[in-house]
């Protein structure tokens, strides 16, 4: 249960970094989202192009998998006994529709003395609007111990990173991932 609270807030905090992925750099002014800041709601409102609306039959429906394999060489001093958590993060900011989309699975990892396998499957369905162009950020977790008790809490260790920006990948296709990290 604290793996999936954990997941949760991490894909919290990840939605509300996602407005630092799209900086640019100073020669690229002026060609951000159009739009403004609620000052009711703090939501940033994506303002309609002169064209209108996104034209709704110009959505784009791609399903596949994205396949993390994991290779976690344990150094930190946790417990030999200590369950370890494989949580990858998928987040799509579809830029027509104004819409993201986030994707997390997580596993238990199967350790045998200082190294740790898993393997974390995404199963996905996405309707975009502009998918051509939007981007997928994936990013991973690995926690320890994973269920966590009050006498088994300390020493714990996570580990957070970035695995880079993809293009949306082709409808059925499957995607695979290698993930080699220490904790």
């Amino acid at each position: 249960m604290k793996v999936v609270k954990l997941a949760l807030a991490f894909a919290c905090l990840l939605a509300l970094a996602l407005p630092a992925f799209g900086q640019q750099a100073d020669d690229a002014i002026g060609r951000g989202i159009p739009g403004y800041l609620d000052p009711n709601t703090g939501a940033f409102r994506v303002m309609p192009s002169a064209g209108g609306e996104a034209n709704p039959d110009a959505v784009t429906t791609v399903g596949g998998k994205i396949v993390t394999t994991f290779t976690i060489n344990v150094q930190s001093a946790i417990a030999a006994t200590a369950k370890i958590g494989c949580s990858v993060q998928a987040v799509v900011l579809d830029v027509a529709a104004a819409n993201t989309i986030l994707e997390t699975a997580t596993v238990a990892a199967t350790r045998t003395g200082t190294t740790a396998k898993c393997t974390v499957t995404i199963p996905y369905s996405w309707t975009l609007a502009s998918a051509a162009t939007d981007k997928v950020m994936l990013t991973y977790t690995i926690v320890a111990p994973v269920a966590a008790t009050a006498t088994t809490s300390l020493p714990s260790r996570t580990s957070s990173q970035g695995m880079g920006q993809i293009a949306i990948p082709a409808n059925g296709a499957i995607t695979n991932k290698t993930v080699a990290a220490t904790i």
